[in-house]
């Protein structure tokens, strides 16, 4: 079975403690489609910072540089555009569901609750960002994280959402 890939959105939440909604305005020159990780600069929406890596650098990873003001994009903007744009803090613990990416389309499925996944799309192929079991090689450490805690489709379903706890690469990583 093949999955149809979705944008990234927020997954479970609990109690009281649950973090509300950020929104602030995109900056007039950003471009990014809900669901992929922006951050605040200068009090603007604008892209993370993503790096091409591992072996074929076919995965582009969203670094954990800017962690201290990452989040979700809930809504889509295009350059120009004046709006502002609801977004769900990156912050360890939260999760988030999203499909899986990876290098061969064919691999893109998992069967195991635990594995270690990165943030990341598929490179001139995705539009979404999603979590990939690639790493990214030696740096690793410098990239947006987590942990899969639950299959949200059946085991070795292609392109699976997954629901992911970040564990590297939130706001608590500064």
């Amino acid at each position: 079975m093949v999955q149809a890939k979705i944008r990234m959105i927020p997954g479970r939440r609990a109690g009281i403690t649950s973090l509300p909604a950020y929104t602030a305005p995109a900056k007039t020159s950003a471009t990014f489609v809900a669901g992929a990780p922006v951050k605040n600069s200068s009090g603007n929406l604008v892209a993370c910072s993503v790096t091409n890596a591992g072996t074929s650098s076919l995965i582009t990873y969203v670094n954990k540089s800017s962690a201290g003001n990452a989040f979700l994009a809930m809504g889509t903007t295009t350059s120009g555009a004046v709006a502002s744009i609801v977004c769900s803090r990156l912050l360890e613990g939260t999760e988030f569901i999203g499909n899986l990416v990876e290098k061969s389309a064919s691999s893109a499925k998992v069967s195991k609750i635990g594995s270690t996944v990165y943030m990341g799309l598929r490179k001139s192929v995705d539009t979404h960002y999603g979590w990939t079991t690639d790493t990214p090689g030696a740096s690793s450490a410098s990239y947006i994280q987590g942990t899969i805690a639950k299959l949200v489709d059946p085991a070795s379903t292609v392109n699976g959402r997954v629901l992911v706890s970040l564990t590297v690469g939130g706001a608590l990583s500064i």
